[in-house]
């Protein structure tokens, strides 16, 4: 068995798609299964992303720390950038006796041009200068200081932006700016994968509601003590990774959604209780009592998908997103009292989750059919 890991992006040129499989270190790992050597793909040991059988490898070619496997069925190029030389060297020794032994005719080479279909920017100063950002459809900003994220990136139409490990300016006017760019039009409509691991979240900006083409989310390890029920306004999402947080509970808008890969051990659902005097102290932890006065004005923001500049409306209305749901019966929007909250208990549904059980959904009934219920008692 051979393999290498590091930052890994896909080149999907049967759909003419590019994404990135940012999630910690991804690995890429061949091995004998049953008499067939397999490439496996995996974002986690036990998390297998796909798979690709090593005959159907037609090319490898590198530069440097990366390594570009370029796979005839299906017609993929999967980008590895390896964080250690000699990784790549091994991997490439491995590769090399795998093709003479098991007869595969692997092409190779060593040009620096192999990277172009994934944005590669060659160091030379001259090319950076033609070099157009209105290109880019993937942006790593990890591990680096980011006082404020500008809002052009917003114009750009990403598919994938990752923020892991960064350090946000999350002050109470910083965040004032942070957030805008999710706001933008062309961002909105592009972005499939957002990454905000291990950056100190204490809650998800409410700007998120305006990325409808989200597929995978990924926030583990950070501070977040609730999911609030606006994440159930992301009709696209199918990949959820938010282990490593304080989550007493889901809300249960995501009760009926099956997603493809969902991570959320190492969390607190265990320790919800359902006795009056712990429900009032523990699961809203961290949120305040919604300003009534807003209720109308922050629904229809909602409702008619208005974007803005968070600067733009009162500091009070930011807080008003965090409870907003959607009806258990009528399935319209309003916004709750935490008082009338209520759970239920189930299994996600989801094709890979790792060491979970049931947990605790929460939902809430609007005011009309509340009294609808009573009336028909």
């Amino acid at each position: 068995m051979t393999s290498i890991s590091g930052f890994v992006f896909v080149n999907d040129m049967e759909l003419g798609r590019k994404y990135g499989t940012r999630v910690n270190h991804t690995t890429i790992e061949i091995k004998d299964i049953d008499g067939t050597y397999t490439v496996l793909l995996k974002l986690f040991p036990n998390n297998l992303k796909s798979t690709y059988l090593l005959d159907d490898l037609d090319s490898v070619q590198s530069h440097e720390k990366k390594v570009v496997l370029k796979f005839l069925k299906p017609n993929h190029e999967l980008l590895v950038m390896s964080d250690d030389v000699d990784k790549v060297t091994n991997f490439l020794k491995d590769l090399r006796f795998l093709n003479k032994n098991l007869i595969l005719n692997i092409g190779e080479s060593f040009l620096s041009n192999a990277l172009k279909a994934f944005g590669y920017i060659n160091n030379n100063p001259n090319r950076m200068q033609n070099f157009n950002p209105a290109h880019l459809r993937m942006i790593a900003l990890e591990n680096c200081y980011l006082p404020h994220l500008p809002e052009g990136i917003g114009h750009l139409t990403l598919s994938s932006l990752s923020l892991n490990g960064s350090r946000l300016n999350m002050s109470k006017y910083g965040q004032d700016l942070f957030w805008d760019w999710m706001t933008k039009d062309n961002i909105s409509t592009s972005l499939n994968v957002l990454e905000m691991n291990s950056i100190g979240l204490n809650k998800l900006p409410f700007e998120i509601i305006h990325l409808k083409r989200l597929q995978t989310l990924s926030v583990s390890n950070n501070k977040l003590t609730h999911l609030p029920h606006f994440i159930g306004e992301l009709p696209q999402l199918v990949t959820l990774m938010i282990d490593g947080n304080s989550l007493w509970y889901f809300p249960e808008i995501l009760l009926d959604k099956a997603y493809k890969t969902l991570q959320i051990f190492n969390n607190r659902f265990i320790y919800l209780k359902f006795n009056k005097e712990q429900r009032g102290n523990v699961e809203f932890t961290g949120l305040q009592n919604p300003p009534k006065l807003s209720d109308v004005s922050v629904l229809s923001l909602i409702n008619n998908s208005i974007k803005f500049k968070r600067q733009e409306i009162p500091r009070p209305l930011w807080n008003s997103y965090d409870f907003v749901c959607r009806c258990r019966l009528c399935k319209k929007l309003f916004v709750f009292d935490e008082k009338n909250q209520k759970f239920t208990f189930s299994i996600p549904k989801t094709e890979q989750m790792v060491r979970i059980e049931s947990i605790h959904w929460q939902f809430f009934k609007c005011p009309s059919c509340v009294r609808l219920e009573n009336i028909n008692a």
